[in-house]
């Protein structure tokens, strides 16, 4: 009984504290907090949802671009606030000099009673409205907006880039997105659920008892039901949430950055929607880094350097000149 007991212990540590611990190590790795200009925090942009919203540190003539930016957590952790302790501080502060306001968003996150889809969507659609709501009172240009996200927040952004946010908000008006940033994040949802990583995290959660592994089971919180259970059922479902599904030509100027040793995220993914953008000449830029894991992990100096000046040149690149 102590045997299965110290068993238990060790597995359960094991897929809390692996988790755990890679976080911890890219908030370590990372720059610094945001810590200059004037940020306001927890504005309610609909029942429950707030956002945080960075103003420019230099003044500039006319209204103020915007970036929306999504934060990443599998769809299950995470929060606006991971904006100051991410991998772009850098392009954050040369883009709020440039002046740019950056609104980084809460969204509703997935749990075995609420799967994340279609809400998490609707709550990014619904947090686009709200700035275009804002824009007149806050001195926003709202042909300047663009989306900026990573991992699961790159997906929600993408879902709202090439489906269209009125395609889960009726109300938000149809304004044309500047571009869209797609940072290590799955445009397939079924290549997802595939990976070695979620395939040992799935052995794991045999060995647990059914009480245990109910309260922690991935598949379950995503889906909202057992994929393995009904298989036509999650093909579906895969496909409704995979952006690639929705590219076509009107698709907004989107920027493509990976490692291609990202072992949550299949680096063919990013490879296979370039090619699909290129086809539909819809314009488009790519950044595979070498020898680099998901979050960065592994970047040299130099190629984190790349990746701020690239994410700085492509959005400053596309502000529309009035």
């Amino acid at each position: 009984m102590k045997s299965v007991k110290r068993r238990l212990f060790w597995i359960l540590a094991m897929l809390i504290g692996i988790p755990l611990i890679w976080f911890i190590s890219i908030v370590w790795m990372t720059d610094p907090p945001i810590i200059t200009g004037q940020v306001i925090r927890d504005i309610e942009y609909k029942p429950g949802l707030t956002l945080d919203v960075y103003t420019p540190t230099k003044a500039t003539k006319g209204a103020t671009p915007v970036v929306l930016y999504i934060h990443g957590g599998a769809w299950i952790i995470g929060s606006k606030e991971a904006l100051n302790f991410n991998r772009f501080n850098e392009a954050i502060n040369n883009l709020r000099d440039s002046g740019y306001s950056i609104v980084s968003i809460d969204y509703t996150l997935a749990s075995t009673e609420q799967p994340p889809f279609p809400i998490c969507l609707e709550d990014a659609s619904d947090a686009l409205a709200w700035v275009i709501k804002e824009a007149e009172s806050r001195g926003w240009d709202i042909q300047n907006i663009g989306l900026f996200g990573e991992s699961a927040g790159a997906h929600i952004a993408m879902m709202l880039a090439y489906a269209g946010p009125e395609t889960f908000n009726q109300t938000c008006s149809n304004v044309p997105l500047r571009y869209v940033l797609d940072i290590y994040g799955p445009n397939q949802l079924e290549g997802i659920f595939r990976m070695p990583a979620a395939e040992s995290y799935y052995s794991f959660l045999e060995q647990l008892p059914t009480p245990i592994s109910s309260r922690i089971d991935l598949a379950q919180s995503i889906f909202g039901f057992d994929p393995e259970q009904d298989t036509l059922r999650a093909q579906r479902y895969m496909a409704l949430y995979s952006p690639i599904r929705y590219c076509n030509e009107m698709a907004p100027p989107t920027l493509i950055i990976q490692g291609d040793q990202d072992h949550l995220v299949p680096v063919d993914q990013s490879i296979a929607l370039h090619h699909l953008l290129d086809s539909l000449q819809v314009e488009n830029q790519m950044l595979i880094l070498p020898d680099v894991d998901h979050g960065f992990i592994g970047a040299t100096t130099d190629q984190k350097k790349e990746v701020q000046h690239l994410i700085t040149e492509f959005i400053l690149r596309h502000r529309f000149l009035h």
